[in-house]
């Protein structure tokens, strides 16, 4: 950690005076608890303190960084930067696409300290966020390594919503005789302006069966090879003597395998691919070799049953199928990391679908996580983050005898018992009262203190893991009477 930026110089102003000397006793009641001896708020279970371990962290930093509610300040990111050194490696969600606050971050982190990151997502539900790891090059080395997951072929999600067709000049429906369209219960919007509403998502309106549809001009019939679960008979029934068979008559059907192709340009793909990329980085700490994806993945709203339910759902299965697939494949070089997923998974609690839907696949989130009371947001009531390792066996080609997933402790740190503090957390309110003073010093001031802070800090709090690194004992044990 470079800490002389907070050294009090000669030109230094009031304001700037006091926010530095503030920060100063805020760092050291914030690294007192970093340090407490029983680690970060569970007591550690390890047999043998001695033996080298590493910690992994992962952080949802909310809108890093956005003018929504002001920039963070300097405050902020020394809170955030401290609280980032107590541990090994880092993966961050919502750092957005400039990267202004993430170098400064970078900056008071020190220079053991690097990043490995994607491009910002340009897709509309990515909110042009990266994935982050931040590690200690001290004791943490990148394997030279790391890939954006993307799903293909019939692993892609295939939603409602995966695809739409559009015709520029409108769509004209005929309805069967008697049928009307029934409107929505519910619309959902989303407020853009003053009086001002958007439809986002896609508000549904069911089309009764037997409704025709007029084809605008450039669509085709496709024909092409049938799969193999159709019957020869059938694969075979539009052509004969290399000529197809178009029917005749106004009204003709034809057989399943003829498709229906699109004018590429009214072709509208979406919900196919993860709203926001997942991102796997290869590292390697003494013996333990990792494959850490970090991953945010969609939201929409928390409505069991709704069809953004359904997405977030189906995104954390196909995430974990495609990984259990990489990590199995006996053809992968990097079959001998051990595979773990991280992140926010918005999951909605430990009983829900979408836990099991994390935990499919063969991985499982470890025991010393499943024993924290709370959860990781500000009011501990949700489990979003979580983290899951894969729990495939060793011994694939490749895998070293010697290493296994080993969780000697685990938690959940609450930043804000420490800092930027409210309530009973806060004796006589002294850091409300200091930074409503600091929202008008950055000319802003907000009503709400509570949610203004989350701004600064996050709304997440970091969840980490303690694993074993250090096999060397297994390996000699190995080694005796090989002579």
């Amino acid at each position: 950690m470079h800490y002389a930026g907070l050294r009090i110089g000669e030109g230094d102003d009031a304001a700037t005076r006091r926010w530095k000397a503030r920060t100063v006793e805020d760092l050291l009641r914030l690294r007192g608890a970093l340090r407490q001896a029983n680690r970060l708020g569970i007591a550690s279970r390890a047999p043998d303190p001695a033996r080298r371990r590493l910690r992994i962290a992962t952080w949802n930093l909310r809108e890093f960084d956005s003018e929504r509610y002001g920039y963070r300040l300097p405050e902020a990111l020394y809170c955030i930067a401290e609280v980032i050194s107590a541990f090994n490696i880092v993966a961050l969600q919502e750092v957005r696409a400039d990267l202004h606050a993430l170098k400064r971050l970078m900056r008071i982190l020190g220079s053991d300290w690097q990043a490995i990151m994607t491009d910002s997502d340009t897709a509309q539900s990515a909110h042009g966020e990266r994935m982050v790891f931040l590690y200690d090059t001290s004791c943490v080395r990148f394997q030279g390594t790391a890939g954006e997951i993307s799903l293909s072929d019939a692993d892609r999600l295939f939603l409602p919503d995966s695809f739409d067709l559009t015709f520029p000049e409108g769509i004209k429906l005929e309805l069967p005789e008697g049928a009307e369209l029934t409107p929505p219960a519910k619309i959902p919007t989303e407020k853009r302006a003053p009086g001002r509403y958007e439809i986002d998502p896609a508000a549904v309106v069911d089309l009764p069966a037997g409704t025709k549809i007029v084809l605008p001009e450039g669509g085709q019939l496709a024909f092409k090879g049938a799969p193999a679960e159709f019957s020869f008979a059938l694969r075979n029934e539009r052509i004969a003597e290399k000529r197809l068979d178009l029917h005749q008559g106004r009204l003709r059907t034809f057989s399943a395998p003829v498709r229906l192709r699109w004018p590429a340009r009214q072709m509208e793909l979406g919900a196919q691919q993860f709203a926001r990329t997942p991102f796997v980085v290869y590292f390697q700490s003494d013996w333990m070799k990792l494959a850490l994806c970090t991953v945010h993945i969609y939201f929409g709203d928390n409505d069991d049953g709704s069809p953004a339910m359904a997405r977030r759902t189906a995104e954390i299965a196909a995430l974990t199928r495609a990984l259990a697939k990489k990590a199995q494949s006996e053809g992968n070089s990097d079959a001998e990391s051990y595979f773990m997923v991280l992140g926010d998974f918005n999951i909605k609690s430990r009983a829900h679908g979408t836990m099991a839907a994390l935990e499919d696949n063969g991985f499982l989130v470890p025991e010393r996580i499943r024993e924290i009371p709370e959860g990781t947001n500000v009011q501990r009531n949700m489990f979003y983050d979580q983290m899951a390792f894969w729990t495939g066996k060793p011994g694939a080609p490749g895998f070293s005898p010697h290493t296994r997933i080993s969780v000697s402790d685990a938690g959940v740190f609450d930043v804000f018992k420490h800092v930027f503090r409210e309530g009973v957390d806060d004796p006589g309110g002294e850091d409300e009262a200091y930074f409503r003073s600091r929202m008008l010093d950055v000319g802003k001031a907000y009503a709400n203190y509570r949610d203004w802070r989350t701004h600064q800090i996050s709304d997440h709090l970091p969840m980490w893991v303690e694993i074993e690194t250090d096999f060397a004992d297994a390996y000699l044990q190995s080694l005796r009477g090989g002579a």
